[in-house]
């Protein structure tokens, strides 16, 4: 399909009235007179896609479809016309031998981008004369790529043309719409358009987008496996002749975008604010160009600290923007223009650049030179083929060793394009950067999945967080996450610890490190390295840990391992023995009460599944008996069942351990355990 312009200046006319066009092709040209279509747009009248048939002087009969307005100054003068010409002769003669004339998406058999947007300028040009307006509507599924990684490339593909089908069956239903119905277009990925012509109104494209949404969720079978998929839907809705198909889709488009971004599964009609608030985004985004090209971000830091020895372990990178006159401007109204925009990518080579020399920096200070773990978060957008070999190169330049870094992604990162989530972070690996999984809880995949993933560390949501002690669900959740990643092996972080009473619930559940205003609120590299320097080995904002605790108590004390498996008591044993414990075994829960009154215990480590007297029962017990009221008693279990965890918890067990567990983890978990339980202040005396 070939487009041509004719521009017909106001002058003086070369005769009464006349004027005069052209629209040429390579070889043809056809001769337009006064009565024709520019002396008609000259005249005032706005042509939309006007199909006329022309013969050039050699005879070729050529079918043209024309658009034109007339050109007026701001002053109100006529300044001329101009009128676009485009040549659908070919598509006419497809047309006319039933041939498919549409460029068509290859998996859904739908229409693509450019050719629904030729659709929508047709169906203009017919609103205009009939006064009844068009919906153009943009559908995205909700978590698809989640949806795809969890049942194959295959499956998903399958879902895309059943998503496809049922939309086209929607056009074809004909309840609050009449007349040509329109059409369906896939942009790629998860992303559709539907075309509504004749829409009465309002509520008339509302019905539209409900019955896209009951066709989407009725059930499907995809490779044996039943599911439904949601979707958020953006409207659009205009009878205007001159709106631009183009602006019209990125209407619904943003429309859609809001619907999205309040849970999805749900549509929203495109306002005349969200106009306002994407002209911001737009200015926005320059701005943010321009932040970067004049120095405005700064990369602020907050440590994370070791429950157990309140040692600063590392900190996390943060981003922060300082514009010249508006200040301060919070993360969450950027970063989503960043990653919109594309900006994200050389925003963060450069966050990654900056937090390579302050590590420089920080291992002058530590004793021995050693680094500080440095923790950065990644985008989704950054997420991309050449990630590995960029932030290595951004290393090598710097002499940043890659084992102080840790790279923090999201599951929207790891579900976005699974395989190249798996091959992007076994490079990292191979460079020796850790990887960690920021905010889990707030996904949709289980840690079972993300044993895909090469990950070492998980960070546990602050919404958890903040309802530990207060809200049973949130505290049965962080319990039985700390379980499971304990048992997978996973170093877990809390984010977002803001209270004693929280902190104090983190150390009973096992967690290894807390991160937030609790210890320190974000702050330079300046004042990190002034940490570092005073205070290295306690955690900054809170008093100094607890030193009048017997170190030969942690080193040397006694312990009772009880387990009925010879193989878990052997191997506790061996583990705890090699590094000073004095210990004792026993296989039953009457023989662990037994011992624990002969052999007086300071830590007993305890299984939960016990023949007779069940582990839960013996802490029970242990605990109601004063004589062991400084005793460190520490679960074992092979389920990880979270509300088995909460009871123990309930019983004042110390910590709680799933088994297998490794020698390295038993020994540190112990001397965690009997730490925290030294510190507890002995109670008064009656």
């Amino acid at each position: 399909m070939r487009r041509f312009a004719g521009l017909a200046p106001v002058g003086p006319p070369p005769g009464a009235g006349e004027a005069y066009g052209a629209a040429h092709t390579s070889s043809d040209r056809a001769a337009i007179g006064q009565d024709t279509l520019l002396a008609r747009v000259l005249s005032g009248e706005t042509l939309t896609d006007l199909e006329a048939g022309l013969e050039s002087p050699t005879g070729v009969r050529r079918t043209m479809v024309a658009s034109g307005q007339r050109l007026v100054s701001r002053a109100g003068a006529l300044l001329g016309a101009i009128v676009v010409w485009r040549d659908i002769t070919a598509q006419k003669e497809l047309e006319a031998h039933g041939s498919l004339t549409s460029p068509r998406d290859p998996l859904t058999g739908l229409l693509t981008g450019e050719l629904f947007a030729d659709r929508v300028r047709r169906a203009l040009g017919r609103a205009s004369r009939r006064s009844r307006p068009i919906a153009v509507l943009a559908i995205n599924l909700d978590h698809f790529s989640h949806l795809s990684s969890r049942l194959g490339p295959a499956a998903g593909e399958q879902v895309l043309v059943e998503v496809g089908r049922r939309l086209t069956d929607t056009l074809r239903s004909r309840d609050g719409v009449s007349g040509p119905l329109g059409t369906a277009a896939r942009l790629g990925g998860d992303q559709f358009l539907l075309l509504g012509e004749d829409v009465a109104d309002d509520a008339a494209a509302a019905t539209l987008a409900l019955r896209v949404h009951t066709a989407l969720r009725l059930p499907m079978r995809i490779g044996g496996t039943p599911l439904s998929v949601t979707a958020g839907i953006g409207v659009a809705l205009t009878a205007d002749p001159a709106k631009a198909p183009a602006a019209l889709i990125l209407e619904a488009q943003t429309a859609m975008r809001v619907a999205k971004r309040e849970g999805g599964d749900r549509y929203q009609r495109f306002a005349a604010e969200m106009e306002a608030q994407l002209q911001s985004r737009v200015d926005n985004g320059e701005a943010l160009r321009q932040a970067l090209e004049r120095g405005e971000f700064r990369v602020v830091y907050q440590p994370k600290v070791s429950l157990s020895t309140d040692a600063i372990t590392g900190v996390e990178a943060l981003l922060r923007w300082h514009h010249p006159t508006r200040g301060p401007i919070p993360p969450l109204d950027f970063i989503p223009i960043a990653e919109e925009t594309g900006l994200i990518i050389p925003i963060g080579r450069w966050v990654m650049e900056q937090v390579c020399r302050d590590a420089q920096r920080w291992s002058a200070v530590l004793p021995g030179g050693r680094p500080l773990a440095v923790a950065v978060n990644v985008s989704p957008r950054q997420f991309e083929p050449g990630l590995a070999e960029t932030f290595s190169a951004i290393m090598a330049r710097a002499g940043t060793d890659p084992a102080s870094m840790c790279l923090e992604v999201t599951e929207s990162v790891l579900m976005r394009d699974a395989e190249l989530a798996v091959t992007t972070l076994h490079k990292l690996k191979s460079i020796g950067v850790r990887i960690s999984l920021d905010d889990f809880g707030t996904g949709f995949s289980s840690l079972a999945y993300l044993t895909r993933f090469p990950l070492d560390e998980i960070k546990i949501d602050k919404s958890f967080v903040d309802g530990l002690g207060t809200d049973p669900e949130a505290t049965a959740i962080v319990a039985a996450v700390m379980g499971m990643a304990h048992a997978l092996e996973f170093h877990v972080v809390a984010e977002g610890v803001e209270t004693a009473a929280q902190l104090a619930q983190l150390r009973t559940l096992g967690c290894d490190e807390g991160q937030g205003y609790y210890f320190a609120r974000p702050t330079t590299a300046d004042a990190i390295s002034s940490l570092l320097t005073t205070r290295p080995s306690a955690a900054p904002g809170r008093a100094p840990a607890v030193t009048d605790v017997a170190p030969q108590r942690l080193s040397s004390g006694r312990v009772l391992v009880v387990d009925d498996a010879a193989d878990v008591r052997g191997l506790a044993r061996s583990s705890l023995t090699a590094v000073g414990f004095d210990v004792q075994e026993a296989g039953s829960g009457e023989e662990a009460l037994t011992l624990a009154r002969q052999f007086g215990p300071d830590c007993v480590v305890l299984d939960v599944n016990l023949p007779g007297v069940s582990g839960l029962e013996v802490c029970r017990l242990l605990r109601a008996d004063p004589a062991h009221e400084a005793l460190t008693i520490v679960m074992l279990s092979g389920d990880a069942d979270p509300a088995e965890k909460v009871q123990a918890f309930s019983y004042r067990a110390d910590d709680y351990m799933v088994k297998p567990f490794s020698p390295r983890d038993l020994v540190s978990r112990v001397r965690a355990s009997m730490r925290r339980r030294a510190e507890v202040p002995a109670p008064t005396p009656r």
